[in-house]
């Protein structure tokens, strides 16, 4: 709950939310510079006293949730944040504010949910119509042909779908 009220709070205070997503062309270089720049701004707009660094009088007119937050964000205890500490408290709450183990718990309670035999993997029938995203591809999910979906499954498949999206990005 802390990580995310700091993440929203920074996302504030530094503009990390865009008003706008990129354009159909989806340059998202082009997304990044602009959102660097807008970052920028209104980083300069709080640094009232232009040093470069954010006290915790110009956080305070700038954001509640940041002013709360300030000695979380001031890494160095310095009494001010740089735009690296917000970096850095950014970098932090993008890679760990949901981990991996949160996503598979999600998946061991859903499996739970529907295992209605307990026999640790979902059937056609247990399945039904609850996860359209699973029925679709119950066939390709199924490695083992057995009309069961067992967790190393799904695994195995999301796994092997994120290892194409990512090539076609790299292409």
């Amino acid at each position: 709950m802390r990580k995310t009220l700091v993440f929203t709070a920074l996302a504030l205070a530094t503009g990390l939310v865009m008003a706008q997503q990129p354009g159909p062309t989806g340059d998202r270089e082009a997304a990044r510079a602009e959102w660097r720049a807008k970052a920028d701004a209104r980083f300069g707009e709080a640094d009232k006293d232009g040093d470069g660094q954010l006290d915790r009088i110009e956080v305070q007119g700038m954001n509640a949730r940041l002013a709360k937050n300030f000695d979380r964000v001031d890494a160095n205890s310095d009494g001010e944040i740089s735009r690296d500490e917000l970096k850095a408290m950014h970098g932090k709450m993008r890679h760990h504010g949901r981990k991996a183990g949160h996503r598979m718990s999600y998946m061991r309670g859903l499996i739970k949910g529907m295992d209605d035999n307990g026999n640790g993997a979902i059937s056609r029938a247990e399945l039904g119509d609850k996860v359209p995203m699973m029925v679709e591809n119950f066939a390709a999910i199924d490695a083992d042909g057995n009309n069961e979906l067992s967790r190393e499954e799904m695994r195995a498949f999301h796994q092997a779908r994120r290892a194409e999206r990512r090539a076609q990005r790299a292409d």
